[in-house]
Parts: C-alpha cells; structure tokens; sequence
C-alpha cells in the first residue's frame, strides 16, 4: 500500500511539472471601433493552424493515391445485414490500413508504384503487339489493370454439362450450377495469347473508366491543398520566418505523393468488380485452366453452392523480370525522395541540442539508407578482393546486416514522426507570424 502512494505520489509530481513547463499564448485584436468595409485577418497563426493544415493536407492526398488491388469479390457469401456489415467493415479496414501505411512510411508505397510502373511497361509492348494482331484496344490502363486482379475468366455448366444460363430459365436456380473463374494476371495473358489458345477480347477504355471510381474533386482538393503549402512554404522561406518541422515533413511528404501519383496516372483507381476477359458457357478447356493453374494464379472455383473462396492479388503483388534488381533501385529512390526533404530541417530549432543531433543523423541515414542497401550486395566481392579469400559465411552476414538496418531505419522514422510534433511546442516566436496564403481559402 505504501509503494502504490509513493507511485501516485511521482506522478502527481511529474504532471505538475509539465503543467508548470507548459506555456499558452492567447492573440487579442482589438475590435474596429466604428462600421468598416473590410477586416483584414490577424498576422498570427496559432499551433492548431499548422497542425490542422498539416494533417488535411496528408488526408487528402493520401486518399487520391491510393490504387489498391481489387479486392476480394463477396459473390453470395455471408447473406443478410450481419453479412452486409462483415464486408463493409472489411472493406473499410482494407483501405484504412493502406492509408495508414502511406501516412507513416509514403517511401514504401512509392516504391510499390515504381515496381510496378516498371514491371506494366515491360510487359506493355508485349500486349500492344498482340492486341494490334488482334485488331483490338490496348492500352497502359489495360495493362495496369491486369497487374492488379483486373481480369478473369470465367465458365460455368451444371452437373449434366448443361449451359447453365439456359437452365436458369427452366426452374434451375444460379445456387445450382457450378461455376469456375480465375484471376489473370499479366504473365498468364501474355502466355495463353503467345500460344494462341485466346485471341484479346474488345475491351475499352470507357469501360475500364466505368469501373474505376477516380474522384475528380477530391483530386482538385488535394492540388489545391498542395499549391497552398508549397506556396506558404516558400513564402515562409523567402521572408526568412520559421518553418516547423511538421511542415518540412509534410512538404516531404508531398514530394512522394506527386511521385506516386506519377507512377499511377494510367492506372484505374477503386475498382471493386473484375471486369469479364473471357467467357465460356461450359467448362473452361483444359489447356488454358493448366496455363492459368501453373502460373500460379489465384484459382477460385464455386462449390454447388456457390461458395466462392477468392483470395485477392496482395497489394505489393509485383512479379517482373529483374525483379530482384528493380525493387532495391525503387526501394533506393523512394527513400531518397522522402528523406531528403528532411535535411532542409539541419539548422531548425529543436527543444535539444541532442535532438537536433539526433534529426540530422535519421534524416540522413533514411535518405542513404536505399543506396547503402543497393551496395550490400557488393560487400562479399570487395572483401574476396582485399583479402584473397571468400567466406560462405558472406550471404548470413549480408542478412544479418540488412535486418539490422531495417531494425535502425524504423526506429528513426520513429523518431522523427514523434519529434515533428513534439516540436510544434517548442517553435520560436516568428513561427506564428502568419503570410498571404493565411488569406487564401484553404481546408483543415
């Protein structure tokens, strides 16, 4: 009993010295004394401006660059409100951990869309060819769609052999046949029309757009929002006022947001229903479902029931030539275009000493990280050279080294996602000096 008093009591104590340390400041303006035209607004900004603006800025660009895969199809399954309430929690949880991972590491997601970019225009002339043999559409879009579970292809009979879709029209019910459909991806088109078991089938673009629910007026809230902080920031810059790191983080942030919107402008956004590449009324032939199973596609075939078990295309599902090779130069320069922004924070003002010591250190490390992991790799034929000798010990301390460094690489994003706010209690005065753009209308 005496140490749980002596617990309350050091708390007790440590909260009344930060109530002590912490410090408010409240702007008063005086009212016009008499009817005027205009009022201009106050030259401050408070701490809540910067961070809401900061904040509102991320949401909306985090919303508009998100492409994610399609995802799983419901087809059936889980009927009723409980089961209408399962999957829109799933899908809402589907999006939510993906904004949630562009928020705290954008770099990741910027080098899923450099992967991927790479790997859809590898493979896009291949396509091109053939669907100009083919005498049909094919565009980028096409081929981004395909890489993200766009595509399947489907057949159906019931137990006789039947078309199913005749059978539906004499008393049989669609819960009585038997369907089978599999996800194509981009490998498996390319290898069944390179072997002439499908010709391309007329697919266009309106159609792709149809599916895709890009929003043009969240895209026009997010450019705004960006022009407005680009803009404040470089007016900041220009006048010589305090820019918080908050802001820097957010103007870095931004710099991978443009990126990854670069690398998905041709792919269709939010599509929630694969779009039908081809179709047979009886069962799918043998020589393409033996393409499509080797391929190591997702397989998903119905029960009498219609029970579909479709396990979706992962969302950093990027399988190209050089694969290897294309992720650690996308890994190299999406943690190069997030880190480096960070640097221009080398002189700011920090609560510490120490932790400005600390942000220089993290901002450099996470902006070199890429090219250090890309030079790995390369340890073994340096030391063999120097030394005369090779060690098969080289390839564990190769994995060792790398889990390390990831290990060090989060703790300092960490470190710098808690030191942008912990910073905003701790700015000096003439970072409350607002500019012109406090007058431009702006959301957050």
């Amino acid at each position: 009993m005496q140490s749980s008093s002596g617990y309350i009591f050091v708390l007790i104590w440590a909260y009344s010295q930060v109530a002590q340390a912490y410090t408010t400041f409240k702007p008063e303006c005086t009212n016009p004394e008499e009817s005027v035209n205009f009022v201009s607004s106050p030259p401050t900004r408070g701490t809540l401006d910067i961070l809401w603006s900061s904040l509102f800025t991320i949401f909306a660009c985090t919303w508009t660059i998100l492409h994610l895969n399609v995802p799983e199809q419901r087809e059936g399954r889980d009927p009723g409100m409980l089961g209408d309430l399962k999957w829109a929690m799933k899908a809402i949880w589907g999006k939510t951990k993906w904004m949630l991972a562009a928020v705290l590491a954008p770099e990741y997601l910027l080098y899923i869309g450099i992967s991927k970019l790479s790997t859809a225009r590898q493979q896009h002339p291949k396509l091109k060819a053939l669907a100009k043999d083919d005498k049909v559409p094919w565009t980028l879009a096409h081929t981004t769609l395909a890489n993200m579970g766009g595509f399947v292809v489907r057949g159906g009979s019931d137990r006789v052999g039947k078309d199913p879709r005749s059978e539906i029209h004499t008393g049989q019910t669609q819960s009585d046949v038997t369907k089978e459909w599999y996800i194509l991806d981009l490998n498996t088109i390319l290898k069944l029309r390179s072997e002439e078991h499908i010709v391309l089938p007329w697919i266009s673009n309106f159609e792709i757009d149809d599916h895709s629910k890009g929003d043009n007026f969240a895209k026009g809230i997010a450019g705004v929002q960006i022009i407005w902080t680009i803009a404040s920031a470089i007016t900041r810059a220009h006048r010589g006022l305090v820019i918080s790191q908050l802001e820097v983080s957010v103007i870095a942030f931004l710099v991978c947001a443009l990126l990854i919107y670069a690398c998905y402008w041709s792919t269709p956004k939010d599509v929630s229903v694969p779009i039908t590449f081809l179709e047979w009324a009886g069962p799918i032939p043998p020589a393409i479902t033996n393409i499509i199973t080797s391929a190591s596609t997702d397989h998903i075939k119905t029960s009498s029931k219609a029970r579909i078990r479709q396990k979706p295309f992962l969302n950093d599902h990027i399988k190209g030539e050089d694969s290897s090779k294309l992720d650690t130069i996308a890994f190299l320069f999406g943690a190069l275009f997030f880190g480096a922004p960070h640097i221009l924070a080398w002189n700011f003002s920090f609560p510490t000493p120490v932790e400005r010591i600390i942000w220089r250190t993290t901002s450099l490390y996470c902006s070199l990280i890429g090219i250090i992991m890309f030079l790995i790799p390369a340890l073994p034929v340096v030391l063999d050279t120097l030394l005369g000798e090779s060690d098969r010990r080289d390839s564990i301390g190769q994995g060792i080294l790398f889990l390390a460094m990831v290990g060090i690489y989060v703790l300092a994003r960490l470190f710098m996602i808690v030191e942008m706010f912990r910073t905003l209690l701790f700015l000096p005065p003439d970072a409350y000096i607002a500019t012109w753009t406090a007058s431009v209308p702006m959301f957050g």
